[in-house]
């Protein structure tokens, strides 16, 4: 009873503020919610990506966040070396206050990549994403003040929310483009930016009033070896939507334990801060084509009370179908 009436507040505040997108800690393992440009990023012919968050998981399911991704490049010899056309699908689901409020998205992204030298190793990219998104609330299982008797949520409540099947469904846009270059013979960077809900769209259960913020992000790092077997890899993306800022900078630093014609394995190890109040440490491991990434959001804030409910969890997993053969070998940054 007690995480419920902690989580009804977070939902009335959501119904009456405009509304904001779900994120994630390992934005890196994200492309399609990051930046639409980043559709087809990778050395490879397909990639499948799949995200999970638990946000807040004391306060009862507060946040949970799951997306999967599939993406590649068209003709991939048909276009001259350094340039390609990509194509990409998304699914998010998010669900609020246990799946009270759900919204569920499916987004389909499309990119240019353009070589901008011969060797291919300076480039730029445009991308744009349409997306279909429904958002529900279910009246089933909501808890109201007026229900709470002595013994729990038990009465009949008087609230009018339109009815039962409460529900929006929505149409939006959104654009991006990123640089990548190269450091010395052996490190790389990239450099992008993108804008989320160009359209603004109005997602009011039963308000007309009720839009959209639109999301600016911007997004670099890049990649350095330290020695034979080690590399450094950093990363940081700077978000702005409505009244939330976000900044998020880190690196971790990578080990190669197996590298032979048929195996090969790197374990990851890092860290990344977030606007100064959290700490979020991260542990990878790479197997041939499958990575998988574990984080964990702690807070550090001492001004916010019960920070142990503020903590959360995420696991990333990323599998490459590899080309058998390829000119070119480009290496695309990992974070």
């Amino acid at each position: 009873m007690k995480k419920l009436l902690i989580i009804l507040p977070f939902l009335l505040c959501f119904m009456n503020l405009e509304a904001q997108d779900p994120h994630f800690s390992q934005f890196f393992a994200s492309p399609l919610t990051l930046n639409p440009a980043q559709t087809g990023n990778f050395n490879g012919i397909l990639r499948v990506a799949t995200n999970y968050r638990n946000q807040w998981p004391t306060l009862g399911k507060a946040y949970t966040t799951s997306t999967a991704s599939l993406d590649g490049s068209f003709f991939p010899n048909s276009l001259s070396e350094g340039n390609k056309v990509s194509g990409g699908l998304l699914m998010l689901s998010d669900q609020s206050g246990n799946g009270i409020l759900k919204e569920n998205h499916l987004g389909l992204s499309i990119a240019y990549t353009k070589g901008l030298d011969e060797d291919g190793r300076n480039s730029l990219s445009i991308g744009f994403q349409g997306s279909y998104s429904r958002l529900a609330f279910d009246f089933e299982k909501a808890r109201f003040e007026d229900q709470l008797s002595t013994s729990g949520f038990n009465i009949p409540t008087a609230e009018i929310l339109l009815g039962q099947d409460i529900g929006k469904s929505y149409l939006d846009l959104h654009a991006g483009v990123l640089y990548q270059g190269s450091i010395g013979d052996n490190g790389g960077y990239y450099l992008g930016g993108s804008v989320y809900h160009l359209r603004k769209p109005n997602i009011g259960l039963n308000s007309t009033q009720y839009r959209m913020g639109q999301r600016f992000n911007i997004q670099g790092g890049g990649y350095l070896p330290i020695g034979e077997l080690s590399t450094l890899h950093f990363s940081s993306q700077y978000q702005h939507q409505i009244n939330y800022k976000e900044w998020v900078w880190g690196a971790a630093i990578s080990r190669n334990l197996v590298n032979t014609a048929n195996t090969y394995k790197e374990l990851y190890l890092g860290s990344w801060i977030r606007n100064n109040d959290a700490i979020i440490p991260y542990a990878g491991f790479e197997w041939n084509d499958l990575r998988v990434g574990f984080s964990y959001d702690i807070t550090v804030d001492k001004k916010r009370s019960a920070a142990i409910s503020y903590q959360s969890a995420e696991v990333s997993f990323a599998w490459i179908l590899q080309e058998k053969k390829s000119t070119y070998q480009k290496r695309c940054p990992k974070f």
